[in-house]
C-alpha cells in the first residue's frame, strides 16, 4: 500500500479513538434531539379563556367578534401562506369565490377581506377549495390552533354584585381549567364591566392572572373604546352612516412581487446552507487541526518520529497526516450533514420547517460543486497552519504562543464576514476577503446563496489552489529542515529561517 495512505490510515485511527472525537461526533445530532425534545416542552400554550361580565350587555357581543376576528385574520395568514407555498395561486384556478380571498397568496388581510370570508363559510368553506384545488402530493392544510377565546362565567363565578365581589370568587378559578371549543384552557383574563359602565369615573376592570398579555388587554380596551366613542359621535349628530364609509376608505396601492428567488426570505433560507457550512468548516477545523497538533507534539517529544522516517519520508509522513486529517473531517462533517438531511425529513417542527427550503441551495450544481471545493480546499488551507505551529514547536506550551494569534486571526474575520453576509451579502468586506485565501473559503461559501458571478468564483477559487499549492512547498521544506535535525527548538524567527531552506 502506498505510504501516504498508510500514514493517513495511521493518523485517521489514532483520532478517531479519542473520546474528544465521538463527543464531538455526537455534538448535532444532540442538538437536533435537544430542540426537538425544547420545542415540544418549551412551546407556548396555545391560548387562554376571556370571561367576560357584562353588566351592560352592550360590550360582550363586540368584544366576542373581536376574538373570532383576530382569529380568521390569523387563519387567513396561514392559507395565503399555503397558497404561495403549494402554488395554489397561481396559476388562478378560474372559479374562486369571494370568500377566497387567501387564494391571492400572504398579504395585509382587511376587516373586508375577514368579513368577505367569514361570509363565504370561513375556515370550512376554505378547506374544501383547498381540496379541490391544491396539487398532488401537497399536504392537508393544518390551520392555527385556537387562541384567546371567550368563555361563559364559570360556576360559582359571583357575576351579579360589585367588581370586589367578582374578583374575590375569581381568583380561585384561575388556578382551574375551563372548557372549549377547543379544549381545556387557563383562564387568563377576567373583564368585569360594570352596569353605570360609561358614566363619568365608572371604569372596567380587567384581572389578568399574573402573565402580561400587553396585546390581549389592548384588543379588549380598543373594543370597549370603539362603542364608547361611536356613543360619543353619534350624541354629537353626525351621521353614522357617512362615518361608516368614511372609515372604510382605504388608499389603493399595489406591491409589486419580488423577482423570482428575489425575496430576502429567499435568500436567507437559500444562504442558510452555505452559512452552517461555513461554521462547520470553522468548527471542524479548530477540532481536528489540534487533534493533529497534540498528536504530532507527543510523537516529536516521545521519539516516535525517527523511527517512523526510518519507514517512510518525511513527505508521505507530512502529506499522509494531512490526508489522514481530511478524512476525519470528512467522515465528522458527513455524518451531521447525513443527521441534519434526515432530521429534515423525518421529523416535524422548527428544526424541519428550517432545514427542508434551506437544502433548496444545493439545486443548483454549480452551488453545490463550489461548496465542496471550497469547503476541502480550506480545510488543507488551514490545516497546514496547525501542522506548521506543531513543527516548530517541541511542547503544548510552546504551540499556544503560535495558536492564539493564529485562531483569533481567523475566527474574528470569520464573524465579521457572517455579520456582514447577513447585512449585505454584496458589501465591500465579503467581496474583499473573497480574495485573501485563508478567509475565501468562509467568505465565498456564505456569499453563495445570494449568489456569486462565474467568473469570480472561478478566480477566487484558483487564487486560493495557487495558495495552498505554495503552502504545500513550503511546510514540505520546513518539515524536512525541523524534524530531520534533531535538538532544535521551535520559534517564530526559526519558522522564517526554516522556511527558506
Amino acid at each position: 500500500m502506498n505510504a501516504k495512505l498508510l500514514v493517513a490510515l495511521r493518523e485517521f485511527r489514532q483520532i478517531t479513538s479519542t473520546r474528544s472525537f465521538w463527543l464531538t461526533l455526537l455534538l448535532v445530532p444532540a442538538a437536533i434531539a435537544i430542540s426537538q425534545l425544547s420545542v415540544r416542552l418549551l412551546q407556548p400554550p396555545p391560548g387562554v379563556a376571556v370571561v367576560v361580565v357584562d353588566q351592560t350587555g352592550r360590550y360582550q357581543g363586540a368584544i366576542q367578534q373581536r376574538f373570532t376576528y383576530d382569529r380568521d385574520q390569523e387563519v387567513l395568514s396561514d392559507l395565503g401562506a399555503y397558497a404561495s407555498k403549494w402554488k395554489v395561486a397561481a396559476p388562478k384556478p378560474e372559479k374562486w369565490g369571494p370568500g377566497d380571498v387567501w387564494a391571492e397568496g400572504p398579504r395585509l388581510f382587511t376587516p373586508a377581506d375577514v368579513a368577505a370570508f367569514e361570509a363565504a363559510g370561513g375556515l370550512k368553506t376554505a378547506q374544501a377549495e383547498l381540496a379541490r384545488v391544491k396539487p398532488a402530493g401537497a399536504p392537508d392544510f393544518s390551520p392555527p390552533k385556537p387562541g384567546t377565546m371567550q368563555v361563559a362565567p364559570p360556576a360559582g363565578l359571583v357575576t351579579d354584585k360589585d367588581a370586589a365581589a367578582f374578583a374575590a370568587s375569581l381568583t380561585p378559578q384561575m388556578k382551574l381549567r375551563v372548557a372549549t371549543p377547543a379544549g381545556l384552557r387557563k383562564i387568563g383574563l377576567g373583564v368585569f364591566i360594570p352596569a353605570d359602565y360609561g358614566a363619568p369615573g365608572v371604569v372596567a376592570r380587567f384581572y389578568p392572572d399574573g402573565t402580561p398579555r400587553p396585546m390581549l388587554v389592548d384588543s379588549v380596551r380598543q373594543e370597549l373604546t370603539a362603542i364608547q366613542r361611536a356613543d360619543a359621535l353619534k350624541a354629537s349628530g353626525i351621521d353614522m352612516a357617512a362615518l361608516a364609509k368614511i372609515q372604510g376608505v382605504r388608499a389603493p396601492i399595489d406591491i409589486a412581487a419580488p423577482p423570482e428567488g428575489g425575496s430576502r426570505e429567499k435568500v436567507m433560507l437559500r444562504s442558510a446552507l452555505p452559512l452552517a457550512l461555513a461554521y462547520l468548516l470553522l468548527l471542524s477545523i479548530m477540532m481536528s487541526g489540534s487533534w493533529m497538533l497534540q498528536g504530532l507534539i507527543e510523537e516529536r517529544s516521545n521519539k516516535l518520529l525517527e523511527s517512523v522516517l526510518a519507514c517512510v519520508t518525511p513527505d508521505d509522513l507530512l502529506f499522509g497526516k494531512l490526508i489522514g486529517v481530511i478524512g476525519v473531517a470528512i467522515l465528522m462533517i458527513g455524518t451531521w450533514v447525513a443527521v441534519a438531511v434526515g432530521a429534515a425529513f423525518s421529523v416535524q417542527g422548527v428544526v424541519a420547517d428550517f432545514l427542508r427550503p434551506a437544502l433548496s441551495s444545493l439545486s443548483s450544481p454549480v452551488i453545490a460543486v463550489a461548496l465542496v471545493y471550497y469547503f476541502l480546499a480550506g480545510y488543507m488551507a488551514i490545516s497546514v497552519l496547525f501542522l506548521a505551529v506543531g513543527v516548530v514547536s517541541d511542547s503544548m506550551r510552546d504551540a499556544q504562543a503560535y495558536l492564539t494569534p493564529l485562531i483569533l486571526g481567523i475566527t474574528i474575520p470569520f464573524v465579521l464576514i457572517l455579520q456582514s453576509v447577513l447585512l449585505n451579502p454584496d458589501g465591500p468586506l465579503p467581496r474583499i476577503l473573497s480574495w485573501v485565501p485563508i478567509y475565501a473559503p468562509f467568505a465565498m461559501m456564505a456569499r453563495l446563496g445570494s449568489g456569486v458571478p462565474t467568473w469570480e468564483l472561478a478566480g477566487s477559487g484558483a487564487l486560493l489552489a495557487a495558495f495552498i499549492a505554495v503552502e504545500f512547498v513550503l511546510i514540505s521544506r520546513l518539515f524536512r529542515s525541523s524534524l530531520l535535525q534533531s535538538g532544535q527548538t521551535g520559534g517564530l524567527l526559526l519558522l522564517f529561517r526554516r522556511r527558506a531552506v
